[in-house]
């Protein structure tokens, strides 16, 4: 299994594939429906799965007032995807001449040319080409006449309706962590990096990592969280802040997470985040002690709602 960074580098990576093709935030059910008739076709066919993904949604460059946040980082789509099982996921830059192309062009230049498809595996709504002109109708009829195969996938349905990315980030942003699980196949992971902050939870006896994330990185609702991670392969259970620490008067939102057992320096390291359920509202309490008290009453409730 590996990743091919740019369409140009196609080229070095031959043979004839199975493709499917979209943005693929979050890995839902749906794109996993997706990718397991992928792996399907391909078997049966003896061709290469590939996944065509992108480096950005098309909003953030076509319509940036409307794109947007991610689920996940580029590269923990990317792990999810060959989790799958798919042979091999292909990155391409979502650019204005990519956007540009008519839906005549995109079949011929970059599935036929350039991709090598022989197989095409698609979700029921999908659109491409310049303006999203081309459907699933005209995709089907332009593959047919040049001796591709074509599985549309129809939409899961979990809850009466079907599942989206758009619905799964609506869940998230709303702090509803354990429903949007239900959606994903498995719990929502924060990705970020540990940096330092003002070591508030350490005078309180609860050492935190303090985690950034990228930009456009979806971060749910503030208010704190049961969590677990998994460093050096050793999974601990915690609990984790969002927002602007009341208590101490605090300005800016920050993601704080403590670790039960876990107080080494990871200062620089990258941690995922796992959130199991969301506990309560950001409070402010009159007291450092008091918050300490309840802090140590939503760890006992993180490690029940972490372990179900």
């Amino acid at each position: 299994m590996g990743v091919i960074y740019g369409l140009e580098n196609i080229a070095l990576v031959e043979g004839y594939r199975a493709v499917a093709i979209g943005v693929f935030d979050g890995v839902h059910w749906g794109h996993r429906a997706i990718f397991e008739k992928l792996v399907e076709a391909a078997r049966l066919q003896g061709l290469k799965s590939s996944a065509l993904t992108f480096d950005k949604h098309p909003a953030e460059l076509l319509a940036p007032q409307r794109a947007p946040n991610y689920i996940n980082t580029l590269e923990q789509r990317i792990e999810i995807i060959q989790a799958l099982g798919v042979d091999e996921v292909v990155v391409s830059e979502f650019s204005h001449e990519l956007a540009s192309l008519e839906r005549d062009e995109f079949i011929n230049q970059i599935l036929v040319e350039t991709l090598h498809a022989k197989h095409v595996v698609v979700g029921a709504n999908f659109k491409f080409g310049k303006n999203r002109q081309g459907d699933i109708r005209y995709l089907k009829s332009a593959l047919i006449g040049l001796g591709i195969g074509i599985s549309v996938v129809p939409a899961v349905i979990i809850g009466g309706r079907p599942v989206s990315s758009t619905r799964t980030r609506l869940l998230i942003s709303r702090g509803k962590v354990a429903e949007a699980a239900i959606l994903l196949g498995r719990r929502f992971t924060l990705r970020g990096e540990v940096v330092k902050g003002e070591k508030i939870g350490r005078t309180l006896g609860f050492s935190t990592a303090n985690i950034a994330v990228a930009d456009r990185q979806l971060i749910p609702v503030g208010g704190v969280y049961a969590v677990e991670t998994t460093i050096n392969g050793s999974r601990y259970g915690g609990v984790c802040n969002i927002g602007n620490r009341p208590t101490f008067s605090g300005k800016s939102l920050t993601i704080e997470a403590h670790f039960v057992g876990f107080n080494a320096n990871i200062y620089g390291e990258m941690l995922d985040v796992v959130f199991c359920k969301r506990l309560r509202d950001e409070m402010t309490f009159e007291s450092p002690e008091r918050l300490a008290d309840q802090i140590r009453k939503d760890i006992e409730m993180a490690s029940a709602a972490c372990a179900s």
